[in-house]
């Protein structure tokens, strides 16, 4: 785990945390809580050697460590049991702020933004407010008390993208498509647990051919939402949930 991702993983004690005692946390968990962009007063979710999720609050903090009271024990943890990957078309009309903030609620693990044929293209990102990208995640974060921070990365061209995945440990793959189709090779994904799950979503107008293509030559499933068109901003919710009631911690009536 390098630093950066060490920073939004859980925050962690390495003892077994008690209601309405202050405990000392190190100077990279002080770092992880100026990430989050939390000061002193403020309430985050903390994680102790049981792996136990508690509230706790903010007495001290500065760079060499920071003091926190806890006072919550969660029933549950915020946490998903499996790493979500979204991959998603950057979408216009600012429609990616409300994407990152409601896919950060729903527990993605890792957000891909990505330039395709009928997506925003390159010079049109800073209209779409980029800039404001990371602190709509932070915020949703705190909302959600996540105990971990989604990895917001860069927009990229579609191809690069998949052109990565192609070389990482095979995790599931699902696209949102109105015509599905299977893996081109034919393989058999890996355990969800051991390397996650991974969703692709289009913009207005879906993927075009040569997408649609790569798509099944990188062993992505397709699955079709009914027989209705959705917006790209609902599927990406609807997408996420069926991942989190198939292989998360949502759990059916």
């Amino acid at each position: 785990m390098n630093d950066a991702a060490a920073l939004r993983a859980p925050i962690r004690h390495r003892d077994a945390l008690h209601l309405e005692r202050t405990v000392s946390l190190g100077a990279q968990a002080a770092a992880a809580l100026t990430l989050r962009g939390l000061r002193e007063k403020e309430a985050f979710t903390l994680v102790d050697a049981e792996g136990t999720a508690f509230r706790a609050s903010i007495t001290s903090l500065g760079k060499a460590g920071a003091e926190a009271l806890v006072y919550e024990r969660m029933a549950l943890s915020p946490e998903p049991p499996v790493a979500l990957t979204l991959i998603v078309a950057v979408l216009a009309r600012q429609r990616m702020l409300g994407v990152l903030q409601k896919a950060t609620e729903l527990g993605v693990a890792r957000i891909v933004p990505v330039i395709t044929a009928r997506s925003v293209q390159a010079d049109g990102l800073a209209h779409e407010k980029v800039h404001a990208w990371p602190a709509q995640v932070l915020r949703a974060c705190k909302q959600s008390r996540r105990a971990s921070v989604p990895e917001l990365c860069a927009a990229r061209p579609i191809a690069d993208v998949l052109d990565t995945l192609g070389a990482a440990p095979q995790a599931r793959r699902f696209v949102l498509d109105d015509r599905p189709h299977t893996p081109a090779d034919g393989t058999a994904p890996a355990s969800v647990q051991d390397h996650g799950v991974v969703l692709a979503v289009g913009p207005e107008g879906g993927f075009d051919e040569a997408e649609r293509a790569a798509f099944g030559a990188h062993g992505f499933e397709g699955v079709r939402l009914g027989g209705r068109i959705l917006r790209a901003e609902t599927a990406v919710l609807v997408g996420l949930t069926l991942l989190q009631r198939s292989f998360g911690d949502y759990r059916g009536l």
